[in-house]
């Protein structure tokens, strides 16, 4: 008995990849670490492999741990928050995107801040370090690279995908209904008296929540909230002065003062990167 089993397909298009890989073992104080700003134009894996710190994406707040991804795509705000001077090693993987897109799903069908975190199993993790472990090497040739690059998406496809409201399990939950409130109400004049009676705890116990959470102020967070705010309305094709107004800045030159503070840019200057992209 003779049994033949045959499969056709095409194998999707891959373009040139410009990937940038760093392991990074420093305590929270050293500068490196300090950095506000960070948006660009590539796509960045980060894996966790010990620290006291969560991650900032968009206007969402991920705790992370041992074995913990977080995923973002092009011009998707990011930032590690630091909540202790534990050492915090981690991988820190860029790569460029552009007519890759297809075969990346896990970053572009989703919403911007949405399913940014992945769980890998210490199987995974293992074996994810050991493919990065080769790719920091010099001597490897390209198809190698090539290989353990796909090798490393296909493992973070196969992960576990933890939802931003499992993620929230880590923070207070009168931090969580303040945090709810500034989002509601981002584009309205909000004082400290509307954020402790959104959670029913006095203003100090709101400040030290926010510091041990956050490792910032309320007010801090929700001058982020309102930049990143701005961010999404830049990239719809708002004006300047219409994304201010729309995310709660009532002073347009004290908008783009904060703004080019905490990304680098000017408002305008991040409008153009991300037409043209």
């Amino acid at each position: 008995m003779v049994k033949i089993k045959t499969n056709k397909f095409s194998l999707v298009q891959m373009s040139k990849v410009d990937f940038s890989i760093s392991y990074v073992d420093l305590e929270n104080s050293f500068k490196i670490n300090q950095n506000e700003s960070h948006i660009h134009k590539e796509c960045e894996i980060y894996l966790n492999l010990s620290g006291d710190v969560s991650f900032e994406v968009e206007n969402r707040i991920y705790p992370v741990s041992r074995g913990s991804v977080i995923i973002t795509r092009p011009y998707e705000y990011h930032h590690c928050i630091y909540h202790s001077e534990n050492c915090h090693k981690h991988y820190w993987i860029t790569f460029s995107a552009e007519q890759n897109e297809d075969f990346l799903e896990l970053f572009f069908k989703r919403e911007k801040g949405m399913d940014n975190l992945i769980h890998l199993s210490e199987d995974e993790l293992t074996e994810t370090c050991r493919l990065l472990d080769e790719l920091l090497q010099n001597d490897i040739d390209f198809l190698k690279r090539r290989i353990n690059f796909l090798k490393i998406i296909h493992i973070l496809n196969g992960g576990k995908k933890v939802s931003y409201t499992d993620s929230l399990n880590g923070i207070p939950d009168d931090t969580i209904q303040v945090l709810q409130y500034m989002d509601e109400h981002l584009s309205e004049e909000i004082t400290i008296k509307e954020l402790t009676e959104a959670c029913n705890i006095s203003p100090s116990t709101l400040e030290r929540r926010f510091k041990e959470a956050l490792n910032s102020s309320p007010f801090a967070v929700l001058r982020k909230k309102r930049l990143i705010a701005s961010m999404e309305y830049l990239r719809r094709g708002d004006k300047v002065f219409e994304a201010a107004y729309k995310s709660g800045f009532s002073d347009y030159s004290n908008y783009i003062h904060l703004f080019k503070n905490q990304f680098g840019m000017t408002p305008l200057q991040y409008k153009k990167k991300f037409e043209e992209n």
